[in-house]
């Protein structure tokens, strides 16, 4: 994204499936700016919002305006015009950047395969008086290319060019945790940086207290956990993978921390471990849709 601002453009897609946890990054970067929207010097260059995009058909620019003002909580009781609706919007950036004193604002659309042809349209009129006030709005479109009917791949042809100079000159595909070394620098968070109930207990030690004080990390039992997902792979019939959505992980590292970790005497994951966490995560449903398969027993 920090690429593409660089180059002075207005927005690009991002796709990928469901639960490869697109959501949870936009909530991280929204929530986090200071952390990555900077230049090289690590001083901030912009603000960053997000809305989810609701479902439904929308039949005029002053809906789609509307259902934008109530996303970003915005709307009052007064009945909105297609023009108030959308001044409310380009002046909510305008805001966001002047109270930052900032001239950028990053805005998330979550679900944004639900946008059609002509509410591009309605977002260019909103940019144009952004840039007519001197600001940029740099728009990630989030889309989920596996919903119902939608195929959100690198679909650029298909837009006339002003809107594809806009935001469509480059796309990019939203991944799981992929081998060894994602993963292991995923499950490294919960050892360090991802803590609770206090800023100074990682989640590991936590629910392992005695393991963890005697040298055990759950980042180091990495190849054992993959190794439980390659093995459940090849049983239940799944093509090879060492692709890991963000979804079944992190409630596999829960059941993991929250079950096995608390047992007495526990000084390491085991593979009988590993598995018990893996089936309750729901990893070989996602996993047989995701291949576009049917289910077999366990997945049941």
């Amino acid at each position: 994204m920090l690429s593409n601002v660089e180059l002075d453009h207005h927005g690009a897609p991002a796709y990928g499936g469901g639960g490869l946890g697109k959501t949870s990054a936009q909530e991280y970067l929204t929530q986090n700016v200071s952390r990555w929207l900077v230049d090289r010097d690590n001083r901030p260059i912009g603000v960053a919002s997000r809305l989810i995009m609701p479902s439904g058909q929308r039949r005029s620019d002053g809906a789609f305006y509307t259902a934008l003002n109530t996303r970003l909580n915005l709307t009052t009781s007064d009945r909105l015009t297609p023009q108030r609706g959308k001044d409310r919007i380009v002046n909510f950036v305008k805001t966001r950047c002047g109270q930052a004193d900032l001239p950028l604002m990053v805005m998330f659309i979550d679900n944004a395969q639900r946008i059609t042809r002509a509410e591009y349209d309605y977002l260019a009129d909103i940019d144009e008086q952004v840039t007519d006030a001197k600001l940029r709005l740099f728009i990630v479109f989030v889309r989920q290319n596996d919903a119902t009917g939608v195929n959100a791949h690198d679909d650029w042809a298909g837009y006339p060019s002003h809107l594809l100079r806009r935001w469509f000159m480059s796309t990019h595909a939203f991944q799981p945790l992929i081998g060894l070394v994602e993963i292991a620098h995923a499950l490294d968070r919960y050892d360090h940086s991802a803590t609770w109930p206090t800023p100074d207990m990682p989640f590991s030690r936590f629910f392992a207290p005695g393991a963890y004080d005697s040298g055990w990390r759950l980042a180091a039992q990495a190849g054992l956990i993959l190794e439980g997902v390659i093995a459940l792979r090849a049983e239940n019939k799944l093509p090879i993978s060492d692709a890991w959505p963000m979804a079944t992980f992190a409630l596999t590292v829960r059941h993991l921390l929250a079950n096995a970790a608390e047992e007495r005497g526990f000084d390491e994951m085991t593979p009988a471990h590993v598995r018990a966490a893996l089936l309750a995560s729901g990893y070989l449903r996602l996993e047989y849709v995701r291949a576009n398969l049917i289910s077999g027993d366990e997945a049941a």
